[in-house]
């Protein structure tokens, strides 16, 4: 299974050099092809543009300078799979393009330091690296304070389940998870997430409208657009660690509870088929199900449990111990058939198991009480927060 791994280091001349001469190349790869196609309605190809541009570059690493050529053809392919809407690739900017290393170029010291390659006579680039594997490929682009690393490495699962229990994994907006395991439950609560978004939302309005009051390209105005950028990207990268955090309390609490299958309710294309309103469909398109998702899978993956995805139609609104269909009005859920009482979330987690177990309300032998326990609840605490801007120093080697 393949990891990436994302750290900030500080910027240095080296690589402030490197970036420039990678956006000149970008940008000259740029000009000719569509010079090309205008001019000779020629579409020029990967090979021939690397070897006219990217073979023997004076500042590049060869295999480097190629990958310039190879983001940008992938950046033509995505337009055209696009059908050709939108923007197609332009110019970026002058000081600075992603430099990316493949694993020719990458090679992990004995004292854990990466070493990437550079152009024959020149000092190498030196990272810091915490992970005992060798990354396959190593990204570098501009931050808003340096740089930031992205490298990709693979990692082996290791299996740490003992047991072999199935749970249901019901996704929503007020609780990120709800989760039944057939014994228990427990519910992740969104409250910091929806904090988040909510400053999130609220500052991105405050900034643009100080900004649309700036002349456009002003000094103030760009002042203003670089402040809210770096907020906002700021917001962006908290909101990212909560993600983590939450997603590996929701794995660990699983492996506690001996689980080996997590069966995952699909939500995909929910924001297209229903309409709640401005405020509510606003919510609903910050929704994070999908990133959180994957982030329970590749975890639940690494440590040798499976994770399966079923649809969850009706599952809100079934009842668990009769079958019988009611649209729930609150976070409880009560049938009108058979009086039975639960979180409306774990009722749909609940049936999001049962369906793929295969278990039928009615007759069933691990038919649920007529009150389902309430869940207990993970709330997300500032203690356990922590910096994601670790700081590395690049280091030269002769």
């Amino acid at each position: 299974m393949y990891l990436t791994r994302k750290f900030h280091i500080e910027g240095t001349e080296q690589l402030r050099r490197l970036s420039r001469s990678s956006a000149d190349l970008w940008n000259s790869i740029c000009k000719w092809y569509w010079r090309t196609v205008d001019r000779q309605d020629h579409w020029i190809s990967k090979t021939a543009m690397r070897r006219w541009h990217c073979k023997g570059h004076d500042v590049l690493p060869s295999q480097t300078a190629q990958e310039v050529a190879g983001q940008f053809y992938e950046a033509i392919g995505s337009w055209h799979d696009n059908d050709r809407k939108g923007n197609p690739p332009k110019r970026c900017d002058k000081t600075y393009n992603v430099l990316r290393w493949t694993y020719q170029g990458v090679t992990l010291r004995e004292d854990g330091v990466l070493r990437l390659s550079t152009k024959r006579g020149e000092d190498s680039i030196l990272i810091d690296w915490p992970v005992d594997e060798e990354p396959r490929t190593v990204e570098i682009g501009k931050a808003s304070d340096g740089f930031v690393v992205r490298a990709q490495y693979d990692r082996e699962p290791v299996d740490r389940t003992t047991g072999d229990k199935v749970a249901g994994v019901d996704l929503g907006e007020k609780h990120l998870a709800a989760v039944f395991t057939g014994d228990d439950a427990f519910t992740i609560n969104g409250g910091e997430l929806r904090a988040l978004r909510h400053y999130q939302n609220s500052l991105k309005a405050k900034l643009d409208a100080k900004i649309d009051r700036k002349e456009r390209g002003s000094n103030r105005w760009k002042k203003l657009v670089e402040t809210k950028r770096k907020q906002l990207e700021h917001i962006d990268s908290k909101i990212t660690d909560l993600l983590h955090k939450l997603s590996r309390k929701v794995v660990d609490m699983l492996l506690d509870r001996c689980v080996s299958t997590i069966v995952l309710g699909d939500v995909r294309g929910i924001r297209d088929r229903i309409d709640y309103g401005t405020k509510m469909n606003q919510r609903l398109h910050q929704w994070v199900y999908g990133e959180f998702a994957r982030m329970i899978e590749y975890k639940a993956r690494l440590v040798g449990i499976t994770v399966e995805r079923i649809d969850e139609a009706y599952t809100s609104q079934e009842c668990p111990q009769c079958g019988h269909r009611k649209k729930p009005s609150g976070r409880e859920y009560t049938c009108s058939e058979c009086s039975f009482h639960g979180h409306r979330d774990v009722v749909g987690a609940a049936n999001i198991r049962r369906k793929y177990v295969g278990q039928e309300p009615t007759g069933s032998k691990t038919r649920l009480p007529g009150v389902m326990a309430s869940p207990s609840g993970v709330r997300f605490h500032p203690h356990l927060s922590c910096s994601s801007r670790s700081r590395r120093r690049t280091q030269s080697e002769s």
